[in-house]
């Protein structure tokens, strides 16, 4: 079927003792393991963001930035619960765990669906007053300066985001918590902070660039294809600060070690 995985055969996953790839050798072995996975989720995470595209695209035509805002923020609650399943794939595909994809998805999204939806709203938010000055970039009086502080912020932002999105599908903290941690790890790790901007910015501007043909990109890759990319330049430095592998590790040993003794 489409979304449901048969349960009777083994998940993704690789030898706990072998070394780990890095760059592009690295993104390709999770690519060519892991697809199914990333594609299901990507199609679901694609769906969600269809009312926050059309809501924007709505305040464009009206030129209302009312209706951007308003788009912004319903647009980016109904996607974020959609945002943390795809990126809990993604960081699972990361960590090398095994497992059937729908039943990992289906738990996280049902798990964390309410804690989503107000960095949803805020993220939203900022996203769509970006993109509705963006889309009014040619009327708007300001020449080069005012294109190239629109980069700076949505470049800022968008490297916020991607911290908050790792840090939410990892690790439980208020969302106060999570955006302060996101932004003081954007300016600590500022050069992997930039290079995982520019991947989702170069990406988000040749699927608009190459639009309609883009679809077809959009429906095979969706986001999921630069968020992979994003999370294997930060997803390190996540786990060098708040050692997640390691305590998920003694985590599974503890739960061995308990059915054991029962």
């Amino acid at each position: 079927m489409l979304f449901f995985s048969n349960y009777s055969t083994p998940g993704p996953g690789i030898p706990e003792d072998a070394p780990r790839a890095t760059g592009l050798p690295r993104i390709w072995e999770m690519i060519s393991r892991d697809y199914t996975a990333f594609w299901r989720a990507g199609i679901l995470n694609f769906l969600s963001l269809i009312p926050f595209l059309f809501l924007i695209g709505w305040a464009y035509v009206t030129h209302s930035l009312l209706i951007a805002m308003i788009g912004g923020i319903v647009g980016g609650m109904i996607a974020a619960p959609c945002f943390y399943g795809l990126s809990d794939t993604l960081l699972r595909s990361l960590r090398d765990e095994p497992g059937y994809w729908w039943h990992r998805y289906s738990r996280a999204v049902k798990t964390n669906w309410i804690k989503t939806l107000l960095p949803g709203c805020i993220f939203g938010f900022i996203f769509s007053l970006q993109l509705f000055v963006l889309m009014h970039l040619p009327v708007l009086e300001g020449g080069g300066w005012l294109i190239i502080c629109q980069l700076i912020s949505m470049c800022v932002s968008i490297g916020i985001f991607l911290w908050a999105l790792a840090q939410h599908s990892l690790i439980e903290l208020k969302t106060s918590a999570l955006l302060k941690n996101s932004v003081l790890l954007f300016f600590r790790f500022l050069k992997n902070s930039l290079a995982a901007s520019a991947v989702m910015i170069v990406y988000l501007i040749i699927a608009a660039a190459l639009f309609p043909g883009s679809v077809f990109l959009m429906i095979t890759a969706g986001l999921w294809l630069p968020l992979l990319c994003c999370f294997q330049l930060i997803y390190p430095k996540i786990d060098e600060i708040f050692e997640i592998e390691k305590v998920l590790s003694e985590r599974s040993a503890q739960l061995l070690k308990n059915r054991k003794a029962g």
